[in-house]
């Protein structure tokens, strides 16, 4: 017989708070707290199953300890979306059923004990020949912080082990020095747990590609094409061509760029979220803007976050909003989805852009520079946001801001969940720079547009 860890993800229901109370006959009985149900869109749970050897299912449990875990983070934490710890937690709990040992288990020795030895096989997993089981760098910290998260809570709840799941360290990182700091290195210490995975250095630094900015002379090659010329290369059935990049392609691409949005939030950026700045936004430089599924914009993790947006961006985005081309698509668009969030972007069908058209217009926009620079442009747009974080990082810190708080408000902006994201885009920042750097304490010199029709 085999045993899997499954997981089924269960959607609309009512949560009603349970109590549990001891009557008179010393029976316990339940009940449920007085208050208003909590409705819960979807929610991803862990079952064990036994299957016989034809591969029929023979049996089926809750893993109750998991999937209660997972009920805190919805209703307490108010987490949208758990299924980044699902995903963890399944991987853990296959990994303890393989090696025959129980969440709960833990043995004198630590390097027995199940914590440290699914930290030991995710270091192995990550350095794997094998393709097909290989795990990424980024994709093994995921899982060991949402472990380590899990026996957080049950440490939490007073759920008592023989030896504990893990030990905490303060570690010490190294950063460079502020220009009102007379030291070229500060340090920032930042509390962890001897779960940390071992990286080699050369490991340690190697910037993943999804989180490498671009550099001054490929953002320039890239901004004359998105911005200023507007045309690219194309090859239609062996046939190449230079054709026109839509207006609403090049600020999708801008919003990208300068307000670090995904490609998900681009796509269904709201047209409500584009107004006429007002003279003191203008003067300030730039907005504030709250994106969430309230206004039908599609968020990494359904979690609402605030991103800024360049004063004079805004504007074009207004402009776009009241023009001819735009109305015309809306009203497609509204005639096909009535009663529905109307994004800015539309094309000429009136149907919003999906990410994978998003995704054909970069490839055209990839080929055109590769052939302007006569080298292989690699970036993906989703580097567009890294360059978003970097250049951010570099004029905050530039106008005083020290690196705590610059590395803070990046990471509230982009919406990172780890330190460590937002730390590989200070890494770049301290890289030694070639050529001029973009000053970008203004933003407004960076979008003149007046030439480009709508």
């Amino acid at each position: 017989m085999k045993t899997e860890i499954i997981s089924y993800q269960i959607k609309d229901f009512n949560y009603r708070t349970p109590v549990v109370e001891v009557n008179d006959s010393g029976e316990a009985q339940v009940s449920y707290a007085n208050e208003k149900p909590i409705l819960i869109l979807k929610i991803t749970f862990l079952y064990q199953i036994n299957l016989s050897d034809a591969g029929e299912i023979q049996s089926a449990k809750s893993v109750d300890v998991a999937n209660s875990y997972l009920m805190h983070l919805v209703v307490n934490k108010e987490h949208q979306c758990v299924s980044s710890q699902s995903r963890a937690l399944i991987q853990y709990f296959s990994f303890l059923s393989d090696i025959g040992m129980q969440w709960d288990e833990m043995p004198v020795r630590p390097n027995k004990r199940p914590t440290y030895r699914f930290k030991s096989y995710l270091e192995d997993a990550y350095r794997d020949r094998d393709v097909e089981k290989r795990l990424s760098v980024s994709t093994s910290k995921t899982y060991m912080r949402n472990v380590v998260n899990f026996y957080r809570f049950l440490i939490s709840k007073r759920v008592r082990f023989d030896y504990p799941p893990f030990e905490h360290e303060i570690i010490t990182v190294n950063v460079g020095g502020s220009a009102s700091h007379m030291k070229a290195t500060r340090s920032v210490s930042v509390q962890t747990t001897d779960l940390r995975l071992r990286i080699s250095k050369q490991e340690q630094n190697e910037i993943p590609n999804r989180l490498r900015a671009l550099s001054d002379h490929e953002w320039n090659e890239l901004d004359t094409i998105i911005r200023r010329d507007r045309r690219v290369i194309r090859n239609a059935n062996g046939s190449r061509s230079i054709g026109s990049l839509a207006i609403e392609t090049s600020l999708m691409f801008l919003l990208m760029r300068y307000s670090g949005l995904r490609r998900s939030e681009v796509t269904t950026f709201n047209e409500s979220l584009a107004f006429r700045p007002t003279k003191e936004d203008l003067e300030k430089g730039y907005i504030n803007l709250r994106l969430g599924g309230f206004c039908g914009i599609k968020i990494k993790n359904n979690k609402e976050r605030e991103v800024e947006c360049p004063s004079a961006l805004m504007l074009k985005l207004f402009e776009y909003k009241l023009s001819k081309r735009h109305l015309q698509r809306k009203e497609k668009y509204a005639d096909l989805n009535p009663d529905q969030h109307i994004p800015l972007f539309l094309n000429n069908r009136g149907k919003a852009f999906s990410e994978e058209t998003l995704n054909a217009r970069w490839s055209e926009i990839r080929a055109t520079i590769t052939e302007r620079i006569g080298r292989e442009f690699q970036h993906k747009a989703h580097n567009l946001r890294a360059t978003y974080g970097v250049s951010r990082l570099r004029s905050l810190m530039r106008a005083g801001l020290s690196q705590e708080d610059a590395l803070a408000f990046v990471q509230h902006k982009m919406g990172h969940e780890d330190l460590s994201t937002t730390l590989s885009y200070l890494k770049q920042t301290q890289a030694e720079r070639t050529g001029a750097e973009m000053a970008e304490q203004a933003y407004d010199h960076l979008f003149d547009l007046a030439g480009v029709e709508l």
